[in-house]
């Protein structure tokens, strides 16, 4: 983000996985402020990212998060100059990229608020299974062993 993110913009981002912030940019769920209630998202998913007394705060005040109190809260990765953002946001993305393909898609399944403890073992045990069998494990573990980066195939 290198600008305001408000409203639905802010909802828009918030629905990200992760997010960098360039030291001008900021979040306002600023329905409130207009007179209106936020129906895109902002009071279901803030709650699940900072708590409920916080996100109640943030959605019933419509006032401005800068980058810093954004990393505070977990909000943003992290602040970085204005001009850096795309690099930074990039980098994280490359670093996110180059890890085994089907470990991070399981991985990011296994994020579901709406699941019981034992939906979420059941559902890491089978996640586990389907990153074992894929040949980036195999390629990752043995890259480890021999102190290289591993070499994984994506010519798909």
């Amino acid at each position: 983000m290198n600008g305001p993110a408000l409203g639905a913009g802010c909802d828009f981002a918030l629905g990200c996985d992760l997010r960098v912030m360039g030291e001008e940019a900021f979040l306002r769920e600023q329905f409130v402020n207009i007179g209106l209630v936020p129906g895109d998202g902002g009071a279901w998913l803030l709650p699940r990212l900072v708590g409920e007394a916080k996100a109640k705060e943030l959605v019933m005040t419509g006032r401005d998060v800068g980058p810093e109190e954004a990393v505070d809260l977990g909000l943003a990765v992290e602040s970085v100059p204005t001009d850096e953002v795309l690099e930074a946001g990039r980098e994280l993305a490359n670093t996110i990229r180059d890890k085994p393909g089907t470990a991070m898609q399981e991985t990011k399944a296994l994020f579901d608020d709406s699941a019981t403890y034992d939906d979420y073992a059941q559902a890491a045990i089978e996640a586990q299974r389907a990153a074992r069998d894929d040949p980036e494990h195999t390629e990752a573990v043995t890259a480890l062993r021999e102190g290289r980066d591993p070499d994984f195939d994506r010519s798909y």
